[in-house]
């Protein structure tokens, strides 16, 4: 088997254990994220003034998008922090424990795909060919994420401060990252909701589920983070990753 399979299987492990001798088991976060969409559904929408059919469905794919984002984020500082052990005795590649944790959250997306589907049901959401366009944007987001979370890993395993500091953030990002909201259907004059590269994460998987396509804008913009942040994320980790044993 594998190092990546490994990584996977670890994360499946992981993810069962965590909801051992429960009944709904890893279901529970999605059972969480039903009632979260219930209840800012009914009141953003009323808020906002929204047609619910449309509303709905943009709100869901939204919202499982951020878990899946907002997952990699808290969970990077801790990436290496949490497996001390191994590292110091273990010879193993740093970016296991990155593929590894990364995976959990992926694990996690494909039970809230359960309620997607269930809203496109009942919402009617076309399904047309740009659908597909999803499985590209997720892959993307997920090479994204994969260097961010390897990279705050990298930061946090030095600096625990990092950990607060994203968990001080996140709830921010939330409010100024289009979760609720299409970035679109803003005013011009807040267009700098596209200054946060959030944005485009959620809108290249969530633009294909409602059955249109993202922009080449968006594709380019993830295709930069990816070869820059990925860039400087090899590179840190070339020239400081022998030291992340004594770090942890």
């Amino acid at each position: 088997m594998s190092l990546i399979q490994n990584a996977i299987y670890l994360a499946w492990a992981d993810t069962k254990a965590r909801y051992k001798k429960s009944v709904i088991g890893p279901f529970w976060p999605t059972l969480t994220n039903v009632f979260g969409i219930l209840g800012l559904g009914l009141v953003w929408g009323n808020l906002l003034n929204q047609d619910m059919n449309i509303f709905i469905p943009q709100l869901t794919a939204g919202l499982i998008v951020w878990q899946l984002i907002a997952g990699a984020l808290i969970d990077g500082p801790q990436t290496f922090v949490r497996h001390a052990g191994m590292l110091r005795n273990v010879a193993m590649p740093s970016w296991f424990f990155s593929v590894r944790a990364l995976s959990k959250h992926l694990i996690n997306l494909l039970h809230n795909v359960v309620i997607w589907v269930g809203v496109m049901l009942y919402y009617q959401v076309p399904v047309t060919e740009n659908t597909w366009l999803v499985l590209p944007g997720l892959l993307l987001v997920s090479f994204n994420l994969y260097w961010l979370q390897h990279g705050l890993g990298l930061v946090g395993a030095r600096f625990r401060d990092i950990e607060l500091l994203i968990n001080s953030l996140v709830p921010m990002l939330f409010f100024i990252s289009p979760v609720i909201y299409r970035a679109d259907s803003l005013p011009a004059a807040l267009d700098v909701v596209w200054l946060n590269p959030f944005s485009y994460m959620i809108e290249v998987i969530r633009t294909p589920l409602l059955g249109a396509a993202p922009s080449m804008h968006t594709w380019y913009v993830l295709l930069g983070m990816l070869i820059v942040g990925g860039g400087l994320t090899w590179l840190h980790q070339r020239m400081h990753g022998k030291n992340l044993a004594f770090w942890v």
